[in-house]
């Protein structure tokens, strides 16, 4: 109970001192206008005396001013509402290179074995312990979603769809060497450039390109 009344203490004095550092600024900064303003006022009426200006001119310019300025702000808090509103929907696609041995599930671990990355093993070519997936990391759903490359393409995907964390859905591809030929070695997509599109909610395209470093080593690399 004591240590509570404390820190309402502290935070009372907080609030103070930060209500009198606010009101000693705005007297401040209302002296410096008494004055300047006089100041700014004589200087304006002798620079523009030919033109027979007066007092209500200098206030009209002040005014306009203060709009001008307003206008400006104004447009600045526009243009960050609207990036912070694009940040609270975009999708952030990321890419992964995932180890099928690791999943326990023996049923999620066997349908992941149909989107294996092949390779010639024992005379034949073979799906891998390797698949790629994709994983959106963003606070808004992914729709529309597909995969570039130049000389790959993706045969199928587990879903074109992806939902935005705190889910953060992540859903298996499968790659194949063009026109329709499977991988035969895993060194076949080392630094190869894999571009994922898609579309937010609110239709605006975002793309995202990732190299394969490695697949053995699962290193991939965000380019932009």
């Amino acid at each position: 109970m004591l240590d509570r009344f404390k820190r309402l203490l502290a935070e009372i004095e907080q609030n103070y001192r930060s209500f009198v550092w606010f009101v000693a600024k705005l007297i401040f900064w209302v002296l410096i206008l008494v004055w300047i303003t006089p100041i700014l006022a004589s200087a304006f009426i002798n620079i523009f005396k030919p033109n027979n200006v007066t007092i209500n001119d200098f206030i009209l310019f002040v005014t306009a001013a203060f709009i001008i300025a307003y206008t400006y702000e104004t447009q600045k808090m526009r243009a960050e509402m609207v990036k912070q509103t694009e940040l609270g929907t975009m999708p952030i696609m990321c890419l992964y290179i995932r180890y099928i041995s690791g999943i326990k599930d023996e049923e999620k671990r066997e349908k992941l074995k149909s989107y294996a990355i092949t390779n010639e093993l024992d005379g034949g070519i073979r799906p891998s312990n390797y698949y790629l997936a994709l994983r959106n990391m963003g606070k808004g759903p992914a729709f529309n979603v597909d995969v570039e490359s130049k000389n790959f393409k993706v045969e199928k995907y587990q879903t074109k769809f992806f939902a935005p964390e705190p889910k953060g859905d992540e859903h298996a591809i499968k790659v194949i060497k063009k026109p329709s030929n499977k991988i035969r070695s895993l060194e076949e997509l080392k630094n190869e450039v894999l571009i994922i599109k898609c579309k937010s909610v609110f239709g605006k395209v975002y793309e995202y390109k990732y190299k394969i470093n490695d697949v053995t080593e699962r290193s991939v690399e965000f380019i932009k």
